[in-house]
């Protein structure tokens, strides 16, 4: 999970202050041998209010990375 937290962090991006791990379950409906992660991200940018259209595209990109290295799928 510390790798997860890592890779978001490290997504190039000087709008993300903080992540946080604040919930994890294993049980239905989740798969056998998978747990659902849930993560706090926190966007800001110090100078001025972030758009919705920058927060959506980071938040993508964010997904994207965690699909690409660690086969995840965001729970609906």
């Amino acid at each position: 999970m510390a790798d997860i937290k890592k890779a978001i962090t490290g997504i190039d991006s000087n709008m993300i202050e903080a992540v946080n791990l604040f919930d994890i379950y294993t049980g239905t409906p989740v798969p056998e041998g998978k747990k659902s992660l849930a993560f706090s991200v926190r966007y800001r940018a110090g100078e001025r209010t972030l758009t919705d259209s920058e927060v959506n595209a980071l938040h993508s990109k964010i997904l994207e990375c965690l699909r690409d290295f660690f086969k995840a799928e965001l729970r609906g």
